[in-house]
């Protein structure tokens, strides 16, 4: 029987689809995409990088937009039996990660054309 902690692993870093998610978010934020092999590795590496302190706290916030895009991917796969594609989660994380920072930050000015090319325009 899997653990928790596998299970989660498996969930948010170490499928397939996941890594092909996180390429494209990587990408997105025009970061190198690197292999983690957990979420907390992952918040490490975020809070040692070179990124200013806004920087952090938005990749942060991606990261924990695609953890929650993952998990409500993987339920409607569980539960309805859908058929995920990669495009449309990392869509979503586009989406809801420029939401939550226009509506809930100070950087309220940012502006969704640009945005969605390219994440650190703003700082």
């Amino acid at each position: 029987m899997l653990t928790c902690k596998l299970v989660t692993r498996h969930v948010f870093v170490s499928c397939g689809f996941t890594f092909g998610v996180w390429s494209k978010i990587w990408r997105w934020c025009k970061l190198i995409p690197a292999y983690y092999g957990t979420i907390e590795d992952m918040l490490q590496w975020q809070n040692s990088s070179s990124l200013s302190v806004w920087g952090k706290k938005i990749v942060r916030g991606i990261i924990m937009v695609t953890c929650w895009a993952l998990w409500k991917v993987r339920n409607k796969k569980v539960f309805q039996n859908s058929d995920p594609k990669v495009e449309e989660v990392v869509a979503l994380v586009k989406s809801m990660s420029f939401i939550w920072l226009k509506y809930r930050s100070v950087r309220s000015n940012i502006e969704w054309k640009d945005w969605v090319v390219y994440m650190l325009y703003i700082l």
